[in-house]
């Protein structure tokens, strides 16, 4: 059933912006805010079912608000990070109702149609509020539980609303897009990296769009998509020209995860559901069939008469591609999902059984006095939370069935694509008729920047992936300059680079694109400008080569590096934050004045209710999407260009990324800080939060943890092996206890290490790098290193003990560079010291870290480890082996 927009628009301003600022009076206000957003709206029609719905799904069991008010104090509100529980001060101003009515008036003025004007509101409101006063954006819904934000309560009630029309009964839909990891990491180039990333990404918000359309943003509960790009585009689309245009950067960065999670309306025998979740399929498939033939018929015109020496070149095509993607989707309806119905999925007698902590939640509602309990039912707490799990376990039995391709239905096929080997390449299958079609193809074919190398033979999914760029730009309005991404060579050596340019070498890439049409980073380790490591590459501009060549003389300079990291990252247990298992408590949530409330009742139900984890609303998912949209869309991008990284990937929790080695644990250190809303670098923001400009934005907070994976790879090495060795390490990094760096160096020589750096290691680690760049020798290293299997026998202060002879050995320079790498954590006690003394003190320092639990090491594998760690700091600062 069509939702009802002006229903919808009502239902997300049936709270008032500024209600903590004035809770007497906030539904009359909520009625003048809503006349100015262009509907006539009574106060008995603000509170319908869905604000019902979602007050009683995602509030923790309160009083009426007779028996505990919380009001500004001193202008002052008490706030609550939503996943740490930890209480904060916000400064307030009085309610300025003719300020939200100026700043509505001015965001609906010329939008006639209720779903524009609940567009508008939904993406502009917040922002162009918190941009007369920050605090707007930080307003609790209620200022009893002051843990989530007005605007996620408002989210909430919306979302609900237009799944409750109609039927009146919702339900959860869920979609999954893959395979993901082998379409992404079959790449040749960081173009084919970045392009699958972004197919993915752009992909999903093509099976959203039937929910957005019809039913609004709101819809969506997972990934949060205020602010994202994509949606940005399509509200332009739809005629809002408040909304600023994404630029060609924001619209190239996939910030999209491969799923989501929709409250849509069920329908009756569940047909509404599952036909928009048929839909979101569709959209998908439909989308991607586009693109393919799209990129087909431009391979087609390029390749112009020769099409006639190979008219079924392409005869695999649409068998490949309509067999690629898997996109599976699920249904729950919520009605049918009761606690009767929980209990018995979940093979139990009651729902207490099975969700105990819910339970003894709810049982708070109980020891409420009769004359202080409010009007609203508080007997579904947690109900939310185990219709999510269902879901989440209705989704994994769907794809435990694999998706397989159809199997090739010709007798005779050509062999098998270079890039995705599961798959026949493109081409006559004659072995000299497929070498002649393939030369033609690196001869003739080329779309936008992307081309087909000699030697590489593709199948017609790798050939989508290796053309979609150029045809995305148009679909997206993406300027083709921004499509341009820099090979491994330049990712290497991007800070060199950005050096020279610095001191006067005109080697900016843009500049050498501009100038010569032409840019190669392998130019820089080249002898002689002709050089060609590879089939096809192009010489070096002569004036660019004498650049070159007198850069890498100039001594302030040196060789450029050859060797360059990735990076990937993913949030810890975030199944386990998704589940509401490690939730804050109950009450560490709860304002001062309402915990008092609850300690003074003389009832057993309070204690265990109170020490039980908060469980999962829509509220504290909303806040849990919000805080990883913020780090995928604002935080990690603005980390990289701090480091000179290029991005390949920010979804949510999950990051893909290249780097200049040097820069490399640096980085992931800062990500590692930022995901957390770490004071060190969050712009002054208050803890759990990250500043970017004015805003203060919801991070994950101080109780959540990532790990993160480095590969230090060669510029030459396959890019297919250095994600493996990625991924490997950061599989390593959560396999020893996570929240931990894990750095694996392959160097060219085939010698291959892998090391464990916990977090709070990485600032002396981040040190040791800066040290090593300065000059400081590791020949004391080295000279550890040999003795490895005579230091493992000994004692822990004998070790030691050779560690400060060796370092004491040094040369001056490198001894005062050592020394200095003491800073001011828990070394500030050795400032001053010899730099013997100093790395003996980092050396317990580390093995304080890694011995015993969590992470396992024993004494002898930290030692080793430690020396380890010591060798690959070195090879970061240099990297320079061509």
């Amino acid at each position: 059933m069509p939702c009802d927009w002006t229903e919808l628009l009502i239902a997300y301003l049936h709270d008032p912006p500024d209600k903590a600022l004035a809770i007497r009076g906030h539904e009359t206000r909520a009625c003048r805010y809503a006349v100015s957003a262009g509907e006539e709206v009574l106060p008995d029609q603000l509170h319908g079912t869905a604000d019902q719905l979602a007050s009683s799904i995602e509030r923790l069991p309160m009083p009426s608000g007779k028996a505990v008010q919380v009001d500004a104090q001193n202008g002052r509100l008490t706030i609550v990070h939503p996943l740490s529980g930890q209480h904060d001060q916000l400064a307030v101003g009085p309610v300025e109702e003719a300020e939200v009515t100026a700043v509505i008036k001015q965001l609906v003025a010329g939008v006639d149609p209720p779903k524009q004007r609940f567009l508008v509101l939904w993406r502009l409101l917040p922002e162009r509020l918190a941009e007369r006063n920050a605090y707007y954006a930080l307003l609790p819904a209620d200022t009893r539980v002051p843990d989530h934000t007005i605007w996620h309560h408002l989210d909430a009630a919306a979302g609900l609303k237009a799944a409750l029309s109609g039927s009146r009964s919702a339900a959860f839909l869920s979609f999954t897009l893959g395979p993901v990891q082998p379409f992404i990491e079959a790449a040749r180039s960081v173009r084919d990296l970045w392009s699958g990333s972004m197919l993915l990404s752009w992909l999903t918000f093509c099976g959203m769009l039937p929910v957005i359309e019809e039913y609004g943003p709101t819809a969506i509960i997972y990934p949060s998509l205020r602010g994202i790009p994509l949606v940005d585009r399509w509200l332009i689309e739809h005629g809002l020209n408040q909304v600023r245009p994404p630029s060609s950067e924001l619209l190239r960065s996939p910030c999209l995860p491969n799923r989501f999670l929709a409250v849509v309306p069920w329908g009756s025998a569940d047909q509404e559901a599952q036909a928009l979740a048929e839909r979101c399929q569709e959209a998908v498939r439909c989308k991607w069939r586009k693109l393919a033939e799209t990129v087909r018929t431009q391979i087609e015109q390029r390749l112009g008469s020769k099409l006639e020496e190979f008219p079924r070149w392409a005869d695999l095509w649409d068998q490949q591609i309509e067999g690629f993607f898997s996109v599976t989707t699920t249904v729950l309806p919520l009605a049918r999902c009761d606690d009767e119905q929980i209990a018995k999925l979940f093979g139990a007698e009651s729902f207490e059984t099975v969700f105990a902590e819910s339970a003894a939640v709810r049982a708070l509602a109980e020891a409420i006095p009769d004359q202080d309990r409010p009007r609203y039912d508080q007997a579904s707490v947690g109900r939310w939370q185990a219709q999510l799990e269902i879901s989440a376990r209705l989704m994994e039995s769907s794809r435990a069935v694999r998706h397989i391709p159809p199997s090739t239905d010709r007798a005779t096929v050509p062999g098998k694509c270079s890039l995705m080997g599961t798959f026949e390449q493109m081409g006559p299958a004659g072995l000299d008729d497929s070498r002649m079609f393939w030369e033609v193809m690196a001869e003739r074919v080329r779309v936008g920047p992307n081309r087909i190398r000699p030697g590489e033979r593709f199948c017609a999914v790798a050939l989508v992936k290796r053309f979609a760029p150029h045809v995305l730009a148009d679909e997206l309005g993406i300027d083709q300059t921004a499509l341009r991404t820099p090979d491994m060579a330049t990712v290497a050596a991007t800070k060199w680079l950005k050096h020279a340019c610095q001191l006067g070498y005109d080697l900016d890439p843009d500049r050498a694109y501009e100038r010569y049409g032409e840019w190669n980073g392998q130019w820089l380790f080249w002898t002689k400008k002709d050089q060609r490591e590879e089939k096809g590459e192009q010489p070096v501009p002569e004036p660019l080569w004498q650049i070159i060549h007198e850069a890498r003389g100039d001594s302030r300079l040196g060789p450029p590096p050859a060797y360059y990291a990735i990076l990937m990252m993913d949030g810890d247990h975030m199944g386990r934050w998704l589940s509401g298992e490690i939730s804050p408590a109950v009450e560490t949530v709860l304002h001062p004045a309402a915990l008092a409330y609850f300690k003074q009742l003389n009832d057993p139900r309070v204690e265990p209710g109170l020490k039980a984890h908060c469980p999962l609303g829509p509220a504290r998912h909303a806040a849990i999407s919000a805080a990883l949209a913020n780090f995928s869309l604002y935080v990690v991008p603005e980390i990289m260009k701090q480091h000179y990284g290029v991005l390949i990937y920010a979804g949510g929790d999950d990051v893909l990324a290249m780097l200049p080695a040097a820069e490399a644990v640096a980085c992931a250190h800062r990500l590692r800080l930022a995901f957390s809303g770490d004071p060190q670098v969050n712009g002054g923001a208050r803890p759990g939060y990250y500043k970017s400009g004015q805003r203060e934005l919801l991070m994950m907070g101080p109780r959540a943890t990532a790990s993160c994976g480095l590969a230090v790879v060669h510029r030459k090495e396959d890019l297919r092996f250095a994600l493996q060795q990625a991924r490997r390490a950061e599989k390593a990094a959560k396999n020893a206890g996570r929240d931990a760096l894990q750095i694996a160096v392959c160097r060219r020589s085939g010698q291959h290490t892998s090391v464990l750096c916990p977090w709070e290691f990485a600032p002396t680690a981040e040190r040791w790098v800066t040290a090593f760049i300065e000059g400081a020798s590791d020949r004391w290293a080295y000279r550890l290193c040999a003795e490895m299997d005579t230091l493992a026998g000994l004692p822990r202060q004998a070790v030691r003990a050779e560690l400060v002879r060796q370092v004491e050995r040094s040369e001056k320079p490198t001894k005062e560079k050592l020394a200095a790498t003491a800073g001011r954590d828990k070394l500030g006690d050795f400032a001053g010291k010899s730099a013997g003394e100093v790395l003996a003190g980092q050396f317990d320092d580390y093995l304080s870290q890694v011995v015993g639990p969590p992470r396992n090491f024993t004494e002898a594998q930290a030692m080793e480890s430690f020396i380890e760690l010591c060798q690959t700091a070195s090879f970061l600062a240099r990297g320079r082996t061509n």
